[in-house]
This record gives structure tokens, sequence and C-alpha cells, in this order.
């Protein structure tokens, strides 16, 4: 009787282990995905937001300098809500980095009308000679209840920086969850020679022009920095708010991290932690993502991700360096890396596989529709290849470990290049795509990413 019983009580204990190991494994599995179209015809959409006015209409704003109207049923009205391209650079029919770049409904929009643009516009008179344009931080006031054409008289400009080339824009624009204005400010790219033509590449930048990487490290400075400013004071301009970690003496006050390279999106956790999420465009071989917690050095041009870099011998990084910025503060380091295609290159002396091109959007997934991505960092890939068309989409599971990178899984690859990722009021993940190098042309699409049929 005692020999029955303990084989009962392992089996019973065998069955429970089993269970649990059953269990955690469907718990990881990574779920399965497809894109439903919503809307196409458009010119290389960059960002999607939704109307807080119970509608489900969405504003999807293009690098060309319109935002247009998506209807709940997928149609895209023909009058744009903000025609934003008289006031904008003249963009190139070519690989294109700048245009309209950043848009964000302020918290109080239904009830103010008041949203921010980020965008590239003529060279102003003030600027240096031979600059390459004016990138301006600008705040505009839509009529109450109506997605009738923005009256473009109501712009109230910010913040105008001169730019002395047309790389490394950065563009991210988005309110925190405590009502502050957080802005991504590249690092220039004068790297890469001044004015309308990029002189050197990436992997043949001389000595002389290393100087302007080191921007991003120049805390008087705001190139290659987060800023972080209160839009509700300080009237005609803006207010520093309590907490941004510089004093006049110290820096630019408006920064609140630095050390970035091009932040191109940027996106909050609004509907869990309220962590700022950015992407890190590679200069070199490095993709990343950051969590950005808190103000601090983010590490370019000291580090790409968690790599050593040595711009004169880009494809040939050393292994170790220092991970401190000059004030002795500690380099954070990615949530999210993967090597781009250039480590393929046969002078590389990286013994990895490139897997994308560029990072071109992080969204933590906090929605209803897809229950096993709950938690889940999505994050886009422009294209697995340069000349081709092939936009990737990732799943990153965060890790317990503070500083564990979280690993990547690749659910899908589209016939297209992935520009942006959004999030609707819901926390619903949508894909914007666009065929082609720049903001021309009609291939642009709005997908949502929902569970495979």
């Amino acid at each position: 009787m005692k020999f029955h019983r303990l084989v009962a009580l392992c089996v019973f204990s065998l069955f429970f282990v089993l269970s649990g190991l059953f269990s955690a494994k469907a718990q990881t599995q990574a779920p399965k995905l497809q894109l439903q179209l919503l809307a196409q015809e458009l010119t290389a959409p960059i960002h999607l937001e939704e109307l807080p006015d119970g509608s489900g209409r969405m504003l999807v704003v293009q690098q060309d300098g319109l935002v247009k109207v998506l209807m709940p049923d997928g149609k895209v009205l023909a009058e744009p809500f903000l025609d934003l391209r008289s006031r904008m650079f003249s963009l190139q029919n070519d690989f294109e980095e700048r245009g309209l770049l950043g848009f964000a409904l302020h918290p109080q929009y239904a009830r103010n009308g008041r949203f921010f643009i980020s965008y590239s516009a003529p060279l102003r008179d003030s600027a240096p000679q031979n600059w390459n344009h004016t990138r301006k931080i600008s705040e505009f006031t839509a009529k109450l209840g109506s997605v009738g054409p923005v009256d473009p008289s109501t712009e109230r400009v910010l913040i105008a920086q001169d730019w002395p080339s047309r790389k490394h824009n950065g563009g991210g624009l988005a309110f925190g969850p405590d009502g502050m204005l957080f802005i991504g400010m590249g690092d220039s790219g004068a790297s890469h020679g001044f004015g309308k033509s990029v002189i050197w590449e990436a992997f043949n930048v001389p000595a002389e022009g290393l100087i302007w990487d080191m921007m991003a490290q120049d805390k008087h400075s705001l190139y290659g920095k987060i800023l972080r400013i209160d839009v509700d004071r300080g009237y005609p301009g803006y207010a520093i708010p309590n907490g941004n970690p510089l004093n006049a003496s110290q820096g630019k006050s408006e920064i609140w991290a630095w050390g970035f390279r091009n932040p191109y999106r940027m996106a909050f956790d609004k509907n869990g932690s309220g962590d700022l999420y950015v992407t890190a465009i590679a200069e070199t071989l490095w993709e990343a993502a950051y969590r950005v917690k808190r103000p601090g050095n983010f590490g370019w041009p000291l580090m790409e991700a968690s790599r050593c870099v040595d711009r004169l011998q880009p494809r040939k990084p050393p292994a170790q360096c220092a991970r401190q910025g000059a004030g002795g503060e500690p380099l954070q380091m990615p949530v999210v890396e993967y090597p781009n295609m250039q480590v393929n290159h046969p002078d590389s002396s990286l013994n990895t596989k490139g897997v994308g091109t560029a990072i071109t959007g992080v969204r933590m997934y906090r929605g209803t529709a897809i229950p096993l991505l709950q938690g889940k960092l999505v994050v886009a890939d422009w294209s697995a290849s340069f000349k081709q068309a092939s936009g990737q989409l990732f799943i990153a599971t965060p890790q317990m470990q503070g500083d564990k990178q979280w690993p990547l899984e690749k659910v899908t690859q589209i016939e297209s290049r992935i520009i942006s990722l959004a999030e609707d009021r819901n926390g619903e993940i949508y894909v914007l795509t666009h065929d082609g190098m720049g903001p021309f042309g009609s291939t642009g699409k709005v997908y949502k990413l929902v569970p495979q049929s």
C-alpha cells in the first residue's frame, strides 16, 4: 500500500512538473502575427496618431509635409489636416532624411487644439553661410472638433536650430506621462560634410570631421540630445521643467539625456512603466534601442550600442574602451542591439552576420488583441536589404536582469520598407511603410498588427 501511494505521489508530482513545463512553453511561445492593410497610396507615412474624440479617426503624418485624415472605414480624406509644404525645405527625389519628422498632440488636445511638429525649414538668414537647413520645433492650433485644414499662421516656433548637413536629423517627438514634450535631436551629421551634398560616407570620415561626432557629448550644444521642455509655461517660448539635469553653467538646461547620434523615433510606454524607448540608427555596424528611464549619457560616439568605436577604422572596432563620459558618468547600454548588413563587408573583423539595415521603430505592446505579445517590445527594421524593399519586424522580450539585453525574434518580413511604428489609444500597434527611398511617390501604406487568422 505504501508502495502504491509512493508511485501515485510520484506520478501526481510528475504531472504538475510537466504541466508547468508546458505552461511555461505556452507563455514564451511567440505570437503568430499578420499585417492588416488599412490605408494606401500615401507618401512616406512616418507617424500615426488617433484623435482623442472617440471617433476612431487618425492623423497620418507624411514626411513630405502633409498630415492626412484616416477615417475608421479606411478612407483617406482628400483635404489634409495640415499642409506644411510651403514652409518646408525643398526635399530631393532621392534618399532623404529631412522633412516633416515628428508630430505630437498636446495631452489636452481635445480642449485646446494644440499640437507640435518637428520639421526641416529653409535655412534662415542668420544661419552660418553654406549650411543646409534650419530645424524647427513648432506649435500649431487646430479648431476644436475640426479635421479641416489647420491655419498655418497659428504656428509658434519654439526652437530653431540651424543644421550644417542633410543627415542625422533625429526627429522623434513625444509627450511623456509627466506632460512634458520630449524632442529627439540628431548630432548634426556634419562629420559627413557641410552644405547640400554628402562629402564623406560613414566609413571614410577623416579625422577633421570627427569633432562633429563629439557634439553629442557636448552638453552646451543641443545636437545629439533628447530635450525635455514645458510647453504650457514660459509663453511665448517654453519653460525648463523641474528634474532636468543641467543648470546654465553645466550646459543647455533643455537637455534631458545626451550621447545620441540620430534619435529618429521615440515612444513612451504610456500604459505600462512610462519609460521612453528611443531608436539609435547606426553610423557604422550596430543598430540599437535604448530605454531612457532617467537622464544620462547614452554613449555616442564613445560607443555604438554596447560596442567600442574607432571612427578611423570603423570596420575593425577595438574590443576594449572606456565606458564612461568625460564627467565620469557611466554610459547607458541599450536593451536591444543587432548588427546591420555592413558587418558582412570583407574588411569587417566581426565574426557575425548582418540582420538588417536601420532600426526605425520601437513600441511596447500594451493592447489586448494579441495576448501573447503583451509586455513585449515590437522592433522595426527598415529593410533586410538596402537595395530591395524588405522591411522586418522583430519581438524583443524584456529580461529580469537590468543589464541584460533583450533577445530578438524575427516574426515577419514584407516587400516594402518599414519607416515607422505607431499605436492607437488602446495600445494596438500599426506598421507604416513605403517602397521608395524617400518622400516621393504614393507607395506608402498603413497596416495594423493583428493576430494571425
